[in-house]
């Protein structure tokens, strides 16, 4: 019978290694951000992220913005429009379609070179 690891507790310290821990602190740095736009888009939460590495750089993450978030927060803004679109929804939405529209141009260039090769084969 085989013995599975998934009750088990691991004990969480600090690495050792500075290498190690960069790659980690980025890996999950960008996870962590990544749950947080998904609760925003998922539920309409406004969600803001902030962390302070222990060399006292700051990586943060909002929406609709950390500024925003942060005033509602402390109270100084408690009116956010639901209602009105996410800016970073929307800005990548629209880096999409600009990905898309560049890809299509590409194909289409693509497309018309194959088509006046053809022709000129045939000539």
């Amino acid at each position: 019978m085989r013995r599975r690891n998934g009750s088990r507790r691991i004990v969480i310290v600090r690495m050792q290694n500075s290498r190690n821990r960069q790659v980690t602190f980025s890996k999950r740095c960008n996870g962590l951000f990544k749950k947080a736009s998904e609760l925003c888009t998922l539920c309409g939460a406004y969600v803001a992220v902030v962390i302070f590495t222990s060399s006292n750089k700051v990586y943060s993450c909002g929406h609709l913005s950390v500024e925003l978030i942060v005033d509602k927060f402390l109270g100084e803004n408690p009116q956010l429009d639901s209602d009105a679109p996410n800016p970073t929804v929307e800005a990548h939405q629209n880096f999409n379609v600009d990905k898309i529209n560049n890809e299509l141009n590409k194909l289409e260039n693509s497309l018309e070179r194959l088509k006046n090769m053809e022709k000129r084969s045939k000539h």
